[in-house]
């Protein structure tokens, strides 16, 4: 008797603590239901030839890093292609985007900026922010000095 209370008391804590260390899937707030999230997603170039701009609704996981949109845009849309480089403690840096564009004219340290709409620039990377269901997100090709600031 002694031997079968401890072991129901161990099941009971083992219980428990799986509950807290993994809890069950809980949609949260900007999260649907089906665990998958919308957000309109937009590429601008205005600084370099050719100028372009591309939006879509991308539809994901939730709970994602941006970078993961971007592949899916990309998958979606050949204009949303783009081209990157991974830097271990930093994530990853976007080089090109969209349209191959021409520096020719353009005078200046020019980057694409992380931007959640209308001009709120994100103070992380696209391998650190994580959407939230309706994010307007914008990577815009500016010019170092020439940005958008909070």
């Amino acid at each position: 008797m002694y031997f079968k209370s401890h072991l129901t008391i161990l099941f009971c804590l083992a219980t428990c603590v799986r509950c807290l260390t993994s809890p069950e899937p809980n949609p949260g707030k900007g999260e649907k239901e089906n665990g998958k999230i919308t957000i309109l997603y937009t590429i601008r170039n205005n600084l370099a030839t050719p100028k372009f701009e591309y939006e879509q609704n991308v539809t994901s996981k939730a709970g994602q890093p941006f970078i993961r949109f971007m592949e899916q845009a990309a998958d979606n849309d050949k204009n949303f292609q783009f081209s990157s480089t991974y830097y271990a403690k930093l994530g990853y840096f976007i080089q090109k985007l969209g349209k191959e564009t021409s520096r020719e004219g353009v005078l200046g340290l020019s980057y694409w900026q992380f931007l959640r709409a209308p001009s709120t620039v994100l103070p992380v990377g696209v391998s650190t922010y994580i959407p939230q269901d309706g994010d307007h997100i914008i990577l815009d090709y500016v010019l170092q000095g020439n940005c958008v600031q909070n």
